[in-house]
């Protein structure tokens, strides 16, 4: 499995862990609170939430990581819906801080520490929704990319647009692979046509067409690719034209 593969599927993965943990407190707070003849005792059930809480607790942060990991390292610009994705998952952080603080400091409170638990719920629904239901729905478990449309129903963002020159020198190559180590392989396999998040980059500019878009395999849709983005890539807008030909320069070689 390719590194990206490990983070996105992963994280994926482990996000239905945090649905499965949410439904767990749900049903635990309802037993606890929502019954006058209980069928399992209470601190049974106290004892199964706040393990479960804590489960929860840990699995989020290190989901949180993952994300926040591959965003520093490949500086992406978010998408509309990453962006959704992570005011659910900033919500979600802010409500476990709060019961932490309602149990440990905050008694007073303890009354309302239903009510948060099922916004807690509802809110993870969302986060998870935008992030690994998407991904698992569309990709049908990371095994495909969404149909790209036909040729000839695409716009080309940038029309015009003075051809995009090809370095073949030695030193713009390797630093274009260095690029492409640090900022594409989390969701590309330059050394075949496997699909990982994205489709495999090995003879893309050999190839008539481009994998996704359909688009004609030039360095001036590629460089068009990585500033307007097709389908769910992200952005790559902040990149230099000069770090995109060294990319581009690279990707001639695969």
């Amino acid at each position: 499995m390719g590194k990206s593969m490990h983070i996105f599927y992963l994280k994926s993965l482990l996000s239905l862990i945090v649905l499965l943990l949410s439904l767990i407190g749900v049903i635990t707070m309802f037993e606890s609170f929502g019954r006058t003849d209980r069928k399992y005792p209470i601190e049974t059930l106290k004892k199964i939430h706040r393990a479960n809480g804590l489960m929860y607790s840990i699995t989020a942060l290190f989901i949180a990581w993952l994300c926040l990991d591959f965003l520093v390292k490949t500086k992406a610009e978010p998408s509309a819906r990453a962006v959704s994705h992570a005011v659910f998952a900033l919500a979600v952080l802010l409500l476990l801080f709060m019961k932490v603080l309602i149990v440990r400091r905050y008694r007073q409170f303890y009354g309302k520490l239903q009510t948060a638990g099922l916004i807690l719920a509802f809110v993870s629904f969302g986060m998870i929704g935008t992030s690994a239901g998407y991904f698992l729905l569309v990709t049908k478990f990371g095994k495909e990319l969404p149909a790209a449309k036909p040729a000839e129903q695409i716009k080309e963002a940038v029309q015009g647009k003075e051809a995009t020159t090809v370095k073949t020198d030695t030193e713009s190559i390797r630093k274009g692979r260095e690029l492409y180590a640090s900022k594409c392989t989390f969701c590309h396999d330059p050394y075949s046509n496997t699909t990982l998040v994205g489709p495999g980059h090995k003879g893309i500019l050999k190839n008539p067409v481009l994998p996704v878009s359909k688009r004609p395999a030039t360095p001036e849709n590629i460089e068009n690719q990585l500033r307007h983005p097709y389908k769910e890539m992200s952005s790559f807008s902040y990149l230099s034209e000069d770090e995109i030909r060294n990319l581009i320069a690279y990707m001639g070689t695969l």
